[in-house]
């Protein structure tokens, strides 16, 4: 049995201007996509402003086994968009804000249907987009806070071979596709004691969400077919998860008029990953098809961010930064499926902004660490990279 893994960006990619500087964005959060890393920073922003894109993501993995064959994942192409409106409806203090993201990213890896990870993963993918209205209060002249809901849709598929040799047949086929939902909240603080100094705080809720769908057999070794009545057989399930909890803690520093500087220190709780369970409507005991419960043990994350932002003119703005990123999955229970590591994420990118527009565009190169894993589910080596760009347009009213 399987369940889909999350592949997600190594720092969450919401807005193009925070990407560029390795989104240490907490303490800063001055633009519409403040609604996602600090929705106290809204309250930096007046009139109505609108501030939309995408990211491009392109995963890479090759496997070598301890035998040493390799094989790579298919090329893939994801893009996740995003979009912010928010407009102070001509008050002073408060801000009002709505967003439109994927706040775990989007996509997976898809590997050769006939090739060694096969009993592992062949496909793996979820999606997650969230709504989430906020709402920013300007509580002092150096304090501010905000306060979100948010409501996420989530959408899992995974597929794999079953290996039929020892009942005389070829592979089988194992196909899981659910959909669900949940809600959560976000939250936080924007403290700046002065003109150059300001420290951000935020929070953002677990979400519990429930997959409902389906599983389907196919190819089934003739030896089984009369328990399962076929060659095929498909029947409804649920999967529950709860997407974690993430704190983060940040300071920025503005030297000069035209440069900023920040830091941030983000903790995701990935421990609620402790284990995948699938409930299945109809169950064939007597081919040990049942309900199953699988140990995943994933475990708390830290993610620590640096970026900065230099103003070269009234137009231009470069941007650059870095991100290390610690794996929450341990060796016991990494596949092919979701053959996470370590990361460096390295980030550069521009603003420029035009007479009624400004656009930012970002770029960032994630080095995985190689990890090499003995366990029970598929020992080997896993090497990863990947490609992130994308671009936000903003406009103010």
């Amino acid at each position: 049995m399987l369940l889909p893994s999350l592949s997600f960006a190594g720092a969450p990619v919401h807005g193009a201007k925070a990407a560029a500087m390795g989104t240490a964005f907490v303490a800063i959060a001055d633009d519409p996509s403040a609604i996602t890393h600090n929705p106290a920073g809204l309250t930096q922003l007046t009139g109505t402003n609108i501030y939309g894109g995408a990211t491009f993501v392109i995963p890479f993995t090759m496997y070598t086994s301890p035998s040493d064959k390799s094989e790579d994942t298919d090329f893939q192409i994801f893009f996740p968009p995003h979009i912010y409106i928010s407009s102070d409806f001509g008050t002073k203090d408060f801000r009002f804000a709505v967003g439109i993201f994927s706040p775990f990213g989007i996509g997976g890896r898809k590997w050769d249907e006939q090739g060694l990870t096969r009993f592992s993963s062949t496909e793996n993918l979820i999606a997650t987009v969230s709504i989430n209205p906020t709402i920013a209060y300007h509580v002092l002249p150096s304090l501010s806070v905000g306060v979100g809901l948010n409501y996420m849709l989530s959408r899992t598929q995974a597929k794999k071979m079953i290996d039929q040799s020892a009942l005389g047949a070829g592979d089988g086929e194992l196909i899981l596709k659910g959909i669900g939902d949940g809600w959560g909240y976000n939250l936080g603080i924007l403290f700046t004691p002065d003109k150059r100094l300001s420290v951000g705080f935020a929070y953002r809720s677990s979400i519990k969400v429930t997959h409902h769908g389906d599983i389907e057999l196919k190819n089934i070794a003739p030896a089984l077919q009369p328990v399962f009545g076929g060659s095929d057989f498909e029947t409804d399930m649920d999967t529950p998860s709860t997407f974690p909890e993430i704190i983060s803690l940040g300071i920025a520093y503005r030297p000069t008029e035209n440069l900023t500087l920040g830091i941030d220190a983000e903790k995701g709780g990935w421990s609620s990953f402790d284990r995948a369970d699938i409930d299945l409507e109809n169950e064939i005991p007597e081919a040990g098809f049942s309900d199953i419960s699988t140990r995943l043990d994933w475990h708390t994350a830290w993610i620590i961010k640096i970026g900065a932002d230099y103003k070269v003119n009234e137009k231009l703005s470069l941007r650059g930064g870095y991100a290390y990123v610690e794996t929450p999955v341990p060796e016991h229970t990494l596949d092919a499926s979701n053959p996470d590591s370590d990361q460096h994420n390295f980030c550069v990118g521009f603003g420029y902004k035009m007479k009624k527009l400004f656009i930012d565009v970002f770029y960032i190169s994630a080095f995985y660490k190689d990890r090499t894993v003995k366990n029970s589910i598929l020992s080997g080596k896993y090497e990863n990279f990947s490609h992130y760009f994308g671009f936000s347009i903003g406009k103010k009213f």
